[in-house]
C-alpha cells in the first residue's frame, strides 16, 4: 500500500508561461506533489535541478538553449530527478534521441490531466520509463529501422517472462504483482535484460526481443 506521506517535488521548464502556469495549477491541485519551481530555458533547468533537487523535471524540449545535450547533462550531473519530457515535438527519432539522453519519459502535449499525473507519478514511483501510447508504436518502428541491438547473450527464463511483460505495456509494479516477485528484483532484471541487449532504454529492450524472437534465438 502507498505511503500517503510520499510526496512527489515537480519542477516545470516551458517558455510558454500560461501552459507553464496551467501545468503548475494542474500538480498543485493533488497533495502528493509539490511544485518546487519553475523555469523558462535550459539555463534555468541546470539552475533548478541544482537548487532544488526536484524528484521530477518536466522539461519542454522547445525551451531556448539545446535541449537534449542539456537533458544529458541533468542525467549525468543529478541522477535524483527524473527528467519526463513534454513537449509537442512527435518526431520519433527526436524521441528516441531523449529517451537515449536519459529521459525517463517522452509525454506528447495533449495528454489528459489525469493521463500525465499518473504518467509522473509512475515514474517517481520508478515504475517505468513512460511513452505516450499513441507515440509508442511509431517509437517503436522507427527504432526497428535502425540496426537492432546485440544480444551478447542468451535471455534467461525469467528474464523472458519480465521481457514478455514489459512488451505489452506492464509496469515494473504490474510485472513484480504477476510474477509474484518483488519490484526491486524486475529493476534488477531490466538492468540485466538491457545490458544483454545492449539497449539503454526500455524502448530498445522491447526491440531486441521482438528480433530476438524473429530469428529463432532462445536462452
Amino acid at each position: 500500500m502507498e505511503n500517503s506521506s510520499e510526496q512527489a517535488t515537480i519542477a516545470i521548464v516551458d517558455d510558454h508561461p500560461i501552459y507553464r502556469q496551467g501545468l503548475a495549477a494542474v500538480f498543485r491541485a493533488e497533495a502528493r506533489f509539490k511544485v518546487v519551481a519553475e523555469g523558462a530555458s535550459t539555463a534555468d533547468a541546470l539552475d533548478i535541478a541544482k537548487t532544488h533537487r526536484p524528484s521530477i523535471l518536466v522539461l519542454d524540449l522547445g525551451i531556448p538553449g539545446d535541449s537534449l545535450e542539456t537533458l544529458k547533462q541533468l542525467c549525468v550531473e543529478f541522477p535524483g530527478t527524473h527528467c519526463v519530457i513534454l513537449t509537442a515535438c512527435d518526431d520519433p527519432q527526436t524521441g528516441i534521441a531523449a529517451l537515449n539522453a536519459g529521459a525517463h519519459g517522452y509525454i506528447l502535449k495533449g495528454v489528459s490531466a489525469s493521463e500525465l499525473k499518473a504518467a509522473i507519478w509512475a515514474v517517481f514511483k520508478n515504475e517505468t520509463s513512460f511513452v505516450s501510447p499513441e507515440f509508442a508504436a511509431r517509437l517503436l518502428s522507427a527504432v526497428q529501422q535502425k540496426e537492432a541491438p546485440s544480444i551478447e547473450v542468451g535471455l534467461s527464463h525469467r528474464e523472458l517472462q519480465i521481457i514478455a511483460e514489459v512488451e505489452s505495456g506492464a509496469t515494473n509494479r504490474m510485472v513484480a504483482d504477476k510474477l509474484k516477485i518483488s519490484e526491486k528484483t524486475v529493476k534488477h532484471y531490466m538492468s540485466s535484460i538491457m545490458q544483454k541487449c545492449g539497449a539503454t532504454n526500455r524502448v530498445s529492450a522491447v526491440v531486441a526481443y521482438q528480433r530476438m524472437r524473429q530469428y529463432g534465438q532462445h536462452a
